[in-house]
């Protein structure tokens, strides 16, 4: 079966057969960069016959094969669209094996954890917090209080604090992890760049190299954010096997 989800979306009530789909995926692949469809070459191109392409157009309401093209054009704004490969999404995401497994035995105790990022890495701490709290984690977010008064207060209870910085050097975030270190709380870092003085803060650090270095206004498509939630979904989806390891040992 055909695999774009945005095919059942738009068209959910068509009821499409597979070679059908497979019609209206090359359609749609097409339409952009070949104005000269015709329903020959399109029945050619998907192994079938002209009767299965106009019997497509006509499932998805158009009277006929031009009538699909134009309507596509107009309805689904294809030439407006682009793909994303996975060769786009391509990044760099290390650490160190002791670092892994001393982040699995911190979260292994369900102890109470903090988490931090601030502007557009907010938008990952929030993520993982979310993630975290849905299995079981007790979670904290230190969002209004400042670095001092957030460990002040919880320091003694924390048994991690995760931080997010695509730079590396945000200030309240780099002062949350000296805060943490002078009060004896382990942090894992989430960083673009090992560079900064976040990572050498760091006890455990987890590095999703940064494709804009020199962006520091967050101008230009980047894929840190997408590929940082990644590598912790990543991490997250070895210490749930760890957790089902364990359990049935």
């Amino acid at each position: 079966m055909a695999e774009p989800t945005y095919i059942d979306k738009l068209f959910a009530s068509a009821q499409l057969t597979d070679t059908e789909r497979r019609v209206l995926l090359h359609v749609l692949k097409r339409i952009k960069a070949d104005d000269q469809l015709t329903i020959r070459s399109v029945a050619q191109s998907c192994y079938t016959s002209m009767t299965t392409v106009t019997r497509t157009a006509r499932k998805l309401g158009y009277d006929g094969f031009r009538e699909m093209l134009y309507g596509l054009k107009r309805d689904t704004h294809v030439s407006q669209e682009e793909l994303i490969s996975s060769e786009d999404m391509r990044a760099s995401f290390t650490y160190r094996p002791q670092d892994l497994e001393r982040f699995f035995e911190i979260l292994d105790r369900m102890e109470p954890v903090g988490i931090y990022g601030e502007g557009y890495s907010h938008l990952i701490s929030e993520y993982i917090e979310r993630k975290m709290l849905g299995n079981g984690h007790l979670i904290f977010e230190q969002s209004y209080l400042e670095s001092s008064q957030f460990v002040h207060r919880l320091g003694n209870r924390l048994s991690l604090m995760i931080l997010v910085s695509r730079s590396g050097a945000t200030d309240e975030v780099v002062a949350t992890a000296r805060e943490c270190r002078d009060h004896g709380v382990p942090t894992a870092v989430f960083v673009g760049s090992r560079r900064g003085e976040l990572a050498g803060l760091a006890d455990i650090l987890f590095v999703v190299d940064d494709d804009q270095p020199l962006d520091t206004t967050n101008s230009e498509p980047s894929n840190f954010t997408g590929c940082c939630i990644l590598a912790f979904e990543r991490v997250y989806s070895q210490y749930v096997r760890h957790v089902g390891e364990s359990t049935s040992a």
